[in-house]
């Protein structure tokens, strides 16, 4: 009697079956998976700009402001250099960080415009002024209708500034109340 070493070729068609179903099973969840990374990702980024903008503010004894909704999804943070107060870039202020926010987080299963970066602040830009204080305040929420990450919002009151989660009920808005 021969001593066969080796596989059949069924045990190998049923071992490739096998890792078949669960590739199957498993990319839908890699994709949500990705998805809300990238949502927290990007939580953590701006929650990072705006602390080292709030410390910069303090440390330069000048105000300094985050503006959302630029062209591109970006937000940028200036600096106020000639002291006035106010934001004017190109005259005497220096823009001193300029980001890309990464929106939409999807591939191509959701609609674009339920994922993006929403502010209550008023007129979309955070301020700190020249102690690190925020005179500005209210919620940035990175929302996404199909996916909810662990943090996705961030509030920005005086004194403090921390993340949350934003689960949007019943339509209620992005705000400071919301991001729990």
């Amino acid at each position: 009697m021969k001593n066969y070493k080796g596989f059949s070729l069924i045990e190998l068609l049923i071992v490739i079956a096998m890792v078949g179903i669960m590739a199957a099973i498993a990319v839908p969840n890699m994709s949500e998976f990705v998805r809300k990374n990238r949502i927290q990702n990007q939580t953590r980024r701006i929650y990072s700009d705006l602390m080292n903008m709030r410390m910069m503010a303090a440390n330069t004894n000048r105000t300094h402001f985050m503006e959302f909704g630029l062209a591109g999804n970006q937000y940028q943070v200036v600096e106020d250099t000639n002291g006035n107060n106010t934001k004017n870039t190109g005259a005497g202020d220096t823009i001193r960080l300029a980001r890309t926010a990464v929106v939409p987080f999807t591939y191509s299963n959701s609609i674009p415009a339920n994922e993006a970066i929403v502010t209550n602040i008023p007129g979309g830009m955070a301020i700190f002024d020249s102690r690190g204080i925020a005179t500005r305040q209210g919620a940035i929420c990175v929302s996404s209708t199909s996916v909810q990450p662990s943090t996705n919002c961030i509030v920005v009151s005086a004194t403090h500034v921390r993340m949350g989660m934003y689960k949007p009920v019943n339509g209620e808005a992005c705000n400071a109340t919301n991001c729990r």
